[in-house]
């Protein structure tokens, strides 16, 4: 991978950029090849740090990239031996340790690599597993701790592809008898094969596997190496789980391409308590030069101490996504740590990010950037059936569409794939947002109802159908609550039969006993006479969304000791935004109070704005 630090300040670079064909640019097409190219930047360096749960008293455990690259080989080819060829999928089902990256490079290499969710159930893993069409699969064996093992188990007798079922240590002593130094076979991967299967829409539920190309994930190595001047003397701490397209691409492929090390701080990432309260000591110690983190994970950083750690290795300038980042948490960590945070626009089907603010230029705080080079972002007035009936002018709230070499070819399941595709080979995102007149994404809502906790993307129907399950709920309708630290948090409304009785507690403990995951299970369940219904007869989520905010803004601030009166609506900038409406004698009292609504409110992503009775 060639990075070509240009700088990116404005739209104006990014045409520039363009003036030269994309081919002219990319090194190789072959994903298996720019791990290799990597690799034999500095085959000495280490390349690759495991720390089991963010240990500080441990040694970790550390490959250099010759061994690296020879373990990535060693999977390839007893991938092949044990019959995977194109088109067949490596699945792996364990929490990030370090043979999951040789499974997924291997993969990559000998067939189609697919890191599965393994805090799903067995019934939902089984879809997945059989979806995938798995002929190979490595897994967590028997763990104190975990039920990885045991759920293979249960679904073992109903996964009819799956010829090689390997624990992670079987895994790892059958590599010692492959070759390292070469591949065995001979199979030329082109631009348009499928390399990986990565979850999408969902990671509660049975998610759609995503076709994730060659040629996506090569152009996405030199768009984000670009857009972020990505080099081989950076460390990156792999935190996302790496059956999240952030964590497959971002945390793996792309370091590994520019020749850049790798830290697992724990094999549970940024879920473990212990990690995070590390943080600052692990950035010293192995010298991290990217900041990162969903949000859930920065906003408990930006309230932190470094307790006197030396961050100066930290680069100015950090990318997340996942979930809105409030601008607020944004401030906060630029201020605190210097390190400008910038909120990227991105999904699965977009091989991670469409957008990014541009490295040296305005971040515009609130936005999501300009679009990648080679890649088009607009925002359009859908036509009802395929198409478009017209693009938005400039700060036009539409849906937004993407179209590039970075857009999946479909999903696994094509019946899927109509959802997907409008127009002329555009990607519906299901997400609203606007285009300012110097072309910076502003999201402001969701045309589709996907709830997102902390980076988890909860499909409201998980949380409905296990509701409507109940003998006493006739509708059930799930929405996302602000939350100023996970973003959003699952709640239902729910309309009882007539006749019929039950309780909220009982309602929300039923739901807990019966979802998939932990994520998708809802904090709080409101009982109504009636749910609000459109004209055809669906829930009005948008006004649900709308009293859910209010609520929170309101408890909040009661917390606090301020009363207002709260207003949460459409607006045509924003999407969302809530009215805070006060009164006060004076105004000093008025100061005093506005400063506290806005202490309160900045940490949540709805914005607020405050009126005065």
């Amino acid at each position: 991978m060639v990075s070509e630090f240009t700088p990116i300040r404005n739209l104006a670079d990014i045409e520039a950029l363009e003036r030269v064909p994309l081919e002219a640019r990319i090194v190789s097409w072959d994903v298996f090849d720019l791990i290799r190219r990597g690799a034999a930047r500095d085959p000495d360096k280490t390349g690759f740090v495991y720390l089991e749960d963010a240990e500080l008293d441990k040694p970790a455990f550390e490959l250099t990239y010759r061994e690296l690259m020879a373990r990535f080989t060693q999977a390839a080819n007893l991938f092949h031996r044990l019959g995977v060829r194109a088109g067949d999928a490596v699945c792996t089902l364990a929490p990030t340790v370090p043979q999951i990256f040789y499974a997924q490079m291997g993969g990559i290499a000998a067939g189609i690599a697919c890191h599965v969710n393994w805090m799903l159930e067995p019934p939902q893993l089984r879809d997945i597993l059989r979806a995938a069409r798995c002929k190979v699969l490595v897994a967590l064996g028997p763990t104190e701790g975990f039920e990885i093992w045991e759920k293979v188990q249960a679904i073992r007798g109903e996964l009819p592809d799956v010829a090689h079922i390997l624990t992670v240590d079987e895994f790892d002593r059958m590599l010692d008898g492959e070759k390292g130094d070469r591949l065995t076979f001979d199979r030329v991967r082109g631009p348009d094969d499928v390399a990986a299967y990565v979850h999408s829409g969902g990671t509660t539920g049975t998610p759609k596997l995503a076709k994730i190309t060659h040629r996506g994930i090569a152009f996405k190595c030199w768009a984000n190496s670009v857009i972020m001047a990505h080099d081989e003397d950076e460390t990156i701490f792999a935190d996302y789980p790496m059956f999240h397209i952030a964590g497959f691409f971002g945390r793996a492929v792309l370091p590994f391409a520019n020749g850049a090390r790798v830290l697992v701080p724990s094999k549970m990432g940024a879920r473990s308590k212990k990690f995070i309260a590390n943080y600052w000591k692990l950035v010293e110690r192995y010298r991290i030069s990217l900041l990162s983190g969903v949000p859930t994970t920065l906003s408990v950083l930006a309230g932190s101490s470094t307790d006197g750690a030396d961050i100066s290795s930290l680069r100015s300038f950090a990318p997340t996504g996942s979930s809105p980042l409030p601008a607020e948490v944004a401030r906060q960590i630029e201020q605190k740590f210097g390190v400008r945070m910038i909120a990227t626009f991105g999904a699965t089907e977009f091989t991670q990010n469409a957008t990014q603010p541009p490295k040296d230029g305005d971040p515009r705080y609130g936005s999501t950037g300009l679009r990648l080079p080679y890649v088009q972002v607009k925002t359009v007035v859908l036509d009802g059936k395929s198409g478009f009936a017209r693009e938005c002018a400039p700060d036009e709230i539409g849906v937004i569409v993407v179209k590039g070499p970075n857009i999946i070819p479909g999903y696994v399941n094509p019946d899927f794939d109509k959802a997907l595709f409008v127009g002329d080979g555009w990607v519906n995102s299901g997400d609203l947002g606007r285009i300012d007149s110097d072309g910076y994404l502003w999201v402001t809502g969701r045309a589709k109802d996907l709830i997102i906790r902390g980076g988890h993307n909860i499909e409201p129907a998980v949380i409905e159908e296990t509701l409507l399950a109940h003998p006493a709920v006739q509708l059930a309708a799930a929405v996302g609550k602000p939350d100023a630290y996970a973003g959003e948090l699952p709640i239902a409304y729910v309309q009882l039969r007539e006749g019929r009785s039950a309780s909220a507690e009982e309602l929300k403990e039923f739901a807990r006993a019966r979802i998939p995951e932990r994520a998708a299970a809802p904090t709080e369940i409101f009982v109504l006479d009636r749910i609000p219904l459109t004209d055809i007869g669906k829930p009005m989520k948008a006004e649900l969304r709308f009293e859910a905010a209010r609520r929170v803004f309101e408890d909040a601030l009661a917390a606090a000791g301020v009363t207002a009166k709260i207003g949460v609506g459409a607006h045509k900038v924003h999407g969302t935004l809530a009215t805070v409406t006060l009164s006060a004698a004076n105004n000093a009292a008025r100061d005093k109070m506005e400063s506290e609504v806005h202490r309160i409110l900045d940490p949540f992503a709805i914005k607020h704005e405050v009126m005065w009775a």
